[in-house]
């Protein structure tokens, strides 16, 4: 009879052969089928089947219904944006958000490079409504939302390059036109879109960086066009941009 170090062994070898498929699930770009999902974990598709059924009931992995193919589940996003929340940048930016949304009379969201583009990792509510679509965990465009193009300024190339191609294919021509703001946003110190990804609804973002000088998070100002100048002058550009030195500052960081 095997004894408790055994036992023990064979527990944790179990968990690390699981996490496979989650690790290929989080490096994929799109759902993946069984038989994919299976080789890129290295095991038969039998074996996976059976860790994916027990991952699909703690809500860690989900499946599509029409496609049977299948994606990390809301399990997964949870723990992955409660990691990122007990980061120091968000304990940072939560003792001063209050002011700058007063200042900017929006809503403000923090982003962070993970799950292979911006994700938004934290959200404090203003007065302005906020699109359903801009939730925790949501990985933003990086073509179309002023957050994506601080990311596209900051950041080599080579991080962003095979995710803005698989953008490009749906608006062809949208990196060259882009690409020709990014100078500008590195020197002025901020991103603004309107309404790309909502119509009527603008983003003004600034970058947060770290002690390091690269680019940390990427602080956002969301809200109605139509309501807010949005001007160098107005009042949401300079709010903005003074929240993010301010973070960056308190990270011990200073801008390249």
């Amino acid at each position: 009879m095997p004894d408790g170090t055994d036992t023990q062994r064979r527990g944790i070898q179990s968990v690390e052969v699981g996490f496979r498929l989650l690790q290929a699930l989080a490096d994929s770009r799109g759902r993946l089928p069984l038989k994919d999902l299976a080789a890129a974990a290295d095991m038969p598709p039998s074996k996976a089947h059976l860790y994916l059924a027990s991952y699909m009931r703690l809500g860690l992995v989900r499946q599509d219904p029409v496609t049977a193919r299948y994606a990390l589940g809301p399990a997964a996003i949870r723990i992955g944006v409660a990691a990122i929340n007990q980061t120091d940048v968000i304990d940072i930016l939560r003792r001063h958000v209050d002011d700058t949304a007063a200042a900017a009379g929006t809503s403000i969201s923090l982003s962070v490079w993970a799950n292979k583009g911006p994700t938004i990792v934290y959200r404090h509510d203003g007065a302005q409504p906020v699109p359903i679509s801009i939730r925790l965990g949501f990985v933003l465009p990086m073509l179309t939302t002023s957050t994506g193009r601080v990311f596209l300024a900051h950041l080599p190339e080579p991080a962003w390059a095979d995710i803005v191609t698989a953008e490009e294919d749906i608006a062809p021509g949208t990196l060259n036109r882009v690409r020709e703001t990014l100078p500008g946003i590195r020197e002025q110190g901020y991103a603004v879109t309107e309404s790309r990804m909502h119509e009527g609804f603008f983003g003004v973002s600034a970058p947060v960086f770290d002690s390091g000088g690269a680019l940390a998070a990427a602080v956002t100002a969301l809200g109605l066009s139509a309501r807010l100048d949005l001007s160098p002058d107005g009042p949401v550009a300079p709010a903005i941009t003074a929240l993010a030195r301010q973070v960056s500052e308190e990270l011990g960081g200073t801008r390249p």
